[in-house]
């Protein structure tokens, strides 16, 4: 068998020694917590642990400044007075203010407000992640949560059938087209890192701080009627005597406009497909 190097021997026993001293802080507190163990014996014990957890360090840490003797000694007891006052800041000043604030503003934030501003955050970071993304495949990614915030967001309006068109046509239907084109076209599965990059940063953020501004204006501004809130009913049935009524004619020319654009795409595609087996049997 081959030998340990003294090396080795001294950086397993720090290492145990460590270990030890680690054991002892957590056991005297969990003893001193539970009743068992009295404040004093406690201490000792803590301060027992502070030396070794600082003995032991000082083979992985404290290498410059060799510590034994009365050097160790000193040394612990100014840790374990640091963190002594730390422990009792933490536990008499820190600890009750905290639990204190905490408690007051759980009181204020209800948990509909909470759960509007979660889904409107993630709404803008899957829009921030689309838009600012150099992947194109996380582009499309950071589209679905954006999708799925603002679902939520129709769910908070009341709006149940644009919340369920949302999930279905977008998530399920349009991104999944995206993902699948953006895996089956040949140029971006070689290079997935090929984005829209060419537009630049400053024009988006010049945009953005318009926008940002013109909407900040608005919400400012704008004479916000606050009326009492009223029993939840579906949308369904006045969005589909809406479309046939008052707004047939521009749900059928958005039908016509939709209806182009496939064919187009189909025609486009098929073009390409054809020159590319031109190419390949030339």
């Amino acid at each position: 068998m081959a030998e340990v190097s003294p090396n080795l021997r001294a950086y397993l026993a720090r290492l145990a020694v460590l270990g030890a001293g680690l054991l002892l802080l957590a056991g005297a507190g969990l003893a001193h917590a539970l009743g068992y163990l009295p404040t004093l014996p406690t201490l000792l014990l803590q301060y027992a642990g502070v030396i070794g957890v600082v003995w032991g360090l000082n083979g992985f840490v404290f290498r410059r400044l060799p510590l034994s003797g009365f050097l160790l000694i000193l040394f612990s007891a100014a840790v374990f007075g640091a963190l002594f006052f730390i422990g009792y800041f933490l536990q008499s000043v820190a600890g009750p203010f905290l639990i204190d604030s905490a408690g007051r503003f759980i009181g204020l934030v209800h948990l509909a407000d909470l759960a509007f501003y979660l889904l409107a955050g993630m709404t803008v970071a899957g829009a921030a992640g689309c838009a600012f993304s150099r992947n194109i495949i996380y582009s499309a990614w950071s589209l679905l949560f954006a999708f799925l915030g603002v679902a939520g967001l129709y769910i908070f309006l009341g709006a149940d059938f644009p919340a369920a068109a949302q999930v279905l046509i977008y998530v399920g239907g349009i991104l999944v087209l995206i993902l699948f084109a953006i895996m089956l076209t040949k140029q971006i599965g070689e290079d997935p890192k090929l984005t829209n990059a060419h537009l630049g940063l400053p024009f988006g953020a010049a945009l953005a701080v318009a926008t940002l501004g013109t909407l900040t204006y608005m919400a400012v501004m704008a004479p916000w009627k606050i009326e009492p809130a009223q029993s939840w009913q579906p949308v369904s049935a006045g969005l589909g005597i809406a479309f046939l009524t008052e707004y047939l004619l521009p749900f059928e020319v958005a039908s016509v406009v939709l209806l182009a654009a496939l064919v187009g795409a189909v025609i486009i595609a098929r073009k390409e497909i054809k020159e590319t087996s031109d190419a390949v049997l030339q």
